[in-house]
Formats: C-alpha cells, sequence, structure tokens
C-alpha cells in the first residue's frame, strides 16, 4: 500500500481570522493543495498544527473580537455577550477564574467548527486528517487541549488529550489557561489500512521537558510500552522564534541550553525523541506559523522516518515562517 502523509504548515493572520467563512476557505485550500502536491496514494493522512481550533474562536466571534488586540482581549469579547454561557461555564468547570470560565463558555463552538470542516474534507478528500488542536470542555468540567482524528468517512474515530502542558501557557501557572493533563494510558491510537496511528500534542512529542521542575511524562515510552505506532501524528504551534537560543528568558530553569530554538527541536522534540525512543516508524510534525494579533509562530515542518541509524528527515518544510506543505508517500 502507497500511503501519502502530509503535514500542512498552516500560515494564519488576521485576513484569514475576519470570519468563520474566511477561515474555512483557508483550511479547506490549504489541505486541497497539500493532497495535489502529494499526488496518488491508495491512503492518506493529513496533520495540521496545534492551535487551529482556538484561532477558530477569533474567527467566528463577534465583530467586537476583532478589534482588540490581543487573543485574550478577543476572547473576553466574545464572551461577554453571552453572560449565560460564561455563568454555566463558571458552575461547570472545577477552577474558579474568569479566565477559565471564559474558556469553557467558547470551547465548544471551536470544537463544532472543526467538526463542521475537517468532517466533510476528509469525506471529499478521502483521507484520514488530525485537526490540530482546541479547547474541549469535557463533561466533568475539565478544559483540555484536544486533537481529533477524521476518518475518510468523515466520522471522528479519535479524541488525544495534551498531556504535556507548557509551563506559564497550558498549566494552571499564573498567567497559564489552567487546563487538565491528558491520561498517558489512554491515549487513543487507531488502527488504519496504513497501520496504527497516534497523536502527541506538540510538547508531548518531547521527551525532555522545557524546565527541570515540571510535572512530564515520556509518550514516546509510553507508546512504546503499548506496542508501538506505525505513525506519530504531531500538530505543533511553536510560540518563540525558531532561529534565536533557547531557552528564553521566560523559560527557566532549563536543562540544556542550544544555539536556536530550532535545534532545540531536533534535539529534543520528535525527530529526537524517535531516536532515543523508536516508537513509531514515521512521524509528521505540523508547525502553524504567522502572527495574529499579539501572538507570533515559528516553525519548520517535516516528515522523518526512523531506521536503523537514527532517524532520517523524509521531507522538509524549507522556512519556519511561511506557510506551504510537506508531503512525502511511503510503503506501508
Amino acid at each position: 500500500m502507497q500511503a501519502a502523509l502530509i503535514a500542512v504548515q498552516l500560515e494564519v493572520s488576521n485576513d484569514v481570522l475576519v470570519s468563520g467563512e474566511v477561515y474555512r476557505r483557508h483550511l479547506e485550500q490549504a489541505a486541497t493543495r497539500a493532497v495535489a502536491a502529494a499526488g496518488p496514494a491508495d491512503a492518506r493522512l493529513i496533520v495540521f498544527p496545534e492551535l487551529a481550533g482556538h484561532l477558530a474562536l477569533l474567527a467566528i466571534g463577534p465583530p467586537a473580537a476583532h478589534r482588540a488586540k490581543t487573543l485574550g482581549g478577543a476572547l473576553v469579547a466574545s464572551a461577554i455577550r453571552r453572560p449565560l454561557d460564561v455563568l454555566r461555564g463558571v458552575i461547570s468547570t472545577r477552577v474558579l477564574h474568569p479566565r477559565h470560565a471564559v474558556l469553557a463558555a467558547l470551547a465548544p463552538d471551536g470544537e463544532r467548527f472543526l467538526r463542521g470542516v475537517f468532517g466533510p474534507l476528509a469525506r471529499r478528500l478521502d483521507a484520514y486528517i488530525v485537526a490540530g488542536s482546541h479547547l474541549r470542555l469535557a463533561a466533568n468540567g475539565d478544559l483540555t487541549n484536544a486533537s481529533l482524528l477524521f476518518a475518510p468517512d468523515g466520522r471522528c474515530v479519535a479524541t488525544t488529550d495534551k498531556v504535556n502542558l507548557v509551563p506559564g501557557m497550558e498549566d494552571g501557572a499564573p498567567k497559564g489557561l489552567g487546563l487538565t493533563r491528558g491520561d498517558a494510558p489512554r491515549l487513543p491510537i487507531v488502527e488504519t489500512p496504513m497501520g496504527r496511528i497516534a497523536t502527541l500534542i506538540c510538547y508531548d512529542g518531547f521527551h525532555t521537558p522545557h524546565t527541570s521542575t515540571e510535572r512530564f511524562t515520556p509518550m514516546g515510552a509510553a507508546l512504546t510500552g503499548r506496542g508501538g505506532v506505525t505513525v506519530v501524528a504531531n500538530p505543533a504551534a511553536n510560540p518563540w522564534p525558531w532561529d534565536e537560543p533557547w531557552p528564553p528568558a521566560d523559560i527557566a530553569p532549563a536543562p540544556h541550553r542550544y544555539p536556536t530554538r530550532g535545534e532545540q527541536w531536533q534535539r529534543e522534540g520528535l525527530p529526537g525523541m524517535l531516536a532515543k525512543t523508536p516508537c513509531a516508524r514515521c512521524g509528521v510534525t505540523a508547525h502553524l506559523v504567522g502572527r495574529v494579533l499579539d501572538l507570533r509562530f515559528d516553525g519548520v515542518s517535516e516528515i522523518v522516518e526512523t531506521h536503523a541509524g537514527g532517524v532520517r528527515v523524509l521531507a522538509r518544510a524549507p522556512r519556519a515562517d511561511r506557510g506551504g506543505d510537506v508531503a512525502v508517500t511511503v510503503t506501508c
């Protein structure tokens, strides 16, 4: 079987988030171009970047959200017209913080948007699609960073919650989102015609923690303990400059220092994890790039393969600050 592995390096800007319809077209066109570039295949896996669903909350927000200067301000503007939803967020969530209540109120909108885009798109393109990630409000009030996997018939066949939360951003730190960690032993592994597929959301693809004090679970070892997989999908969004030294001032203390964030990603991220713990035959990392309000994202998407001597790159994006797609065809 010939399987096309595709990483969509999605470029975002305020212009593509002016409305839900514009953002929908942007996502659909990116996937369609990527499939055309990959060429004929018996099966396809398309991986979109982390935070695709978070940004949908801005795209589908009211006019006041688009006048905001920061993403946080945009989310507050989206929620302020929905006091009952925010109240339900306060009641349902277990974290007593206004920011968390706003996120809980808006999260279902982002998930509905992604399901409405990627289910039909998977059917149209006859592909498995990893729909980046979104904020997911669980029935028990937990708020997670989650990724949906859609099958070629349009069904959602897996929901993966991120296990390792970026310190100071996603965790319970004063400026963090206060998200709940996923359960590592229950991380979904999906049987497909191209083999077993698992999703490791961004930081879950690392084998080493960013700091010396955080709680961290090596997910490569967790997958190896369950027999490994054929492909690891790694939707990613890196908010630090790719070509500047690592760690930056806001990440400390860090176990290691590197000339650039890009080199740190190669050593500690998915390529380094697969070299250290070959839990998969291939890894597909899809990065978010561009600027949205007060946020900037850099990254180089790539597809790698393990072999007897370590890990080799099958395809890689040429730049860390421009969109595009990366695709290879492998024999399964």
